[in-house]
């Protein structure tokens, strides 16, 4: 299922892009159509939403995309009532094949499964599981005794909303040490990655590299060919990790844990700041 959810989304993303090129360059010589200008209005939300994405403005989008959905559904009325739709059947072909492609992104792609890792649920011990420190050094789970943490599991550089998490919990990194709170970030991504990563910030996050899914695999956390195809030329391996954040106490005891069934969603950093100064504070005494 994976593998075809890596193909799925650069074909996606090639379709929109192509669809908004093909557009752009008709309307250049000539009005749009009620197809055509129904194709537009398909491609350029879906488009957006990328972009939007990328440009790192929140980790988190609504579940179901409530208006993006609502465009889609205005641009495929638009191609379906066109009467010219029997001499050119492209605006049709290209408007159910943006339309169908954006339901499977949200309902389907973006849906990590149901998740229930008995494991990782808050009251647990954390399990024990060993990682490599960006100094070539070996880490163990015991480690993060003495103090409390949260923990990241990303997924990659790649990830557009693993990065904004990332910025998002750094940018509130002095609210969180005020509460003696560390942060730890986990990836089986490669440790040149990581670094590259690390460098980008200048706040003294922990980052971890999950060497060989050591950890993934203890947690159940692997998702086998989760990186989109094509992202292995770049340096990335086929799979990844199913994003998760869990906040321990100093005793090693799990005291939130966010297991999140869809990529898109993520907890807020206010959230992350209220459960520490609830859940430690009553379990740290």
């Amino acid at each position: 299922m994976n593998k075809a959810k890596s193909l799925f989304i650069v074909f996606f993303l090639l379709l929109l892009n192509l669809t908004l090129l093909h557009v752009a360059t008709l309307s250049w010589h000539s009005p749009l159509g009620a197809g055509w200008m129904g194709v537009f209005i398909l491609a350029l939300p879906n488009f957006y939403l990328f972009v939007w994405m990328f440009m790192g403005r929140r980790a988190r989008t609504s579940r179901n995309l409530h208006l993006l959905m609502a465009t889609n559904l205005m641009g495929i009325a638009l191609v379906l009532t066109d009467p010219a739709m029997e001499t050119n059947p492209w605006p049709l072909i290209l408007g159910n094949l943006i339309f169908f492609s954006s339901i499977a992104y949200i309902f389907w792609y973006s849906h990590l499964g149901e998740r229930s890792n008995s494991q990782l649920n808050e009251g647990e011990k954390l399990p024990a599981f060993e990682l490599k420190t960006l100094d070539g050094g070996r880490f163990s789970s015991d480690q993060f005794k003495g103090s409390s943490w949260i923990l990241i599991f990303y997924r990659g550089n790649w990830c557009p909303m693993c990065m904004t998490q990332i910025r998002e919990v750094a940018g509130r990194y002095i609210d969180l040490d005020r509460l003696g709170v560390k942060v730890g970030l986990i990836s089986p991504q490669p440790e040149t990655k990581t670094r590259d990563l690390a460098q980008r910030f200048k706040v003294p996050m922990t980052f971890f590299v999950d060497a060989d899914f050591k950890a993934s695999k203890k947690l159940n956390l692997v998702a086998e060919d989760g990186v989109p195809f094509g992202l292995k030329w770049f340096g990335h391996g086929k799979d990844t990790v199913l994003p998760t954040v869990l906040i321990i106490n100093r005793h090693g005891r799990i005291v939130y844990s966010d297991q999140t069934s869809n990529y898109r969603v993520r907890p807020e950093p206010e959230q992350f700041l209220e459960l520490a100064r609830q859940k430690l504070a009553s379990t740290e005494a």
